[in-house]
C-alpha cells in the first residue's frame, strides 16, 4: 500500500509540475505578444494612401491567443474593403467594429474598441503593416 501511494505521489508532482511548466511559458509568451502588440501600434503613424496603389495586399499579425490575417482592399487610392481571413481571440472579443472605422477614417489608427483592446490593436497593426507593404500579395 505505501509503495502504491508513493507513485500517486510521485505521479501528482509530475503533473504538477507540467502544468505549472505550462502555465509559465504561456505567461511569458503572452506578456511578450502583448509588449510587441503595444509596441507596433504606438509606431503606427499617419499614412498617405496616394502612395498605396490599387491592390490587395495581406498580412499576418499576432500570436496565439490573439492573432488576424487579413486582406486590404485598396482601389484609386481608397480603402475599399477589409476582410478577415482568420482570427483568433476571446468570443465577443474580435473588434470586428474596428473596420467600419477603419474604412471610414482611412487610416489605420482609430479609436480601440472597448473590451477588445488587444484585438482592436492587432487589427489595425496589421492593416498598417499590410499597407506599408506596397506590393501585390
Amino acid at each position: 500500500m505505501k509503495k502504491g501511494l508513493i507513485i500517486l505521489f510521485v505521479v501528482i508532482g509530475v503533473f504538477a509540475l507540467i502544468i505549472s511548466g505550462g502555465i509559465l511559458i504561456f505567461s511569458q509568451q503572452a506578456k511578450a505578444l502583448f509588449l510587441e502588440i503595444e509596441t507596433e501600434h504606438a509606431a503606427i503613424g499617419e499614412l498617405d494612401l496616394r502612395k498605396v496603389p490599387d491592390g490587395v495586399y495581406k498580412a499576418k499579425f499576432g500570436h496565439i491567443p490573439v492573432f488576424v490575417d487579413l486582406e486590404v482592399y485598396v482601389s484609386a487610392h481608397h480603402i475599399d474593403t477589409i476582410r478577415i481571413v482568420e482570427q483568433s481571440s476571446g468570443p465577443g472579443y474580435g473588434a470586428h467594429q474596428i473596420l467600419g472605422e477603419i474604412l471610414e477614417e482611412q487610416q489605420p489608427k482609430v479609436d480601440i474598441v472597448t473590451g477588445a483592446t488587444i484585438s482592436s490593436k492587432c487589427i489595425m497593426v496589421a492593416v498598417n503593416k499590410a499597407l506599408m507593404r506596397r506590393e501585390k500579395d
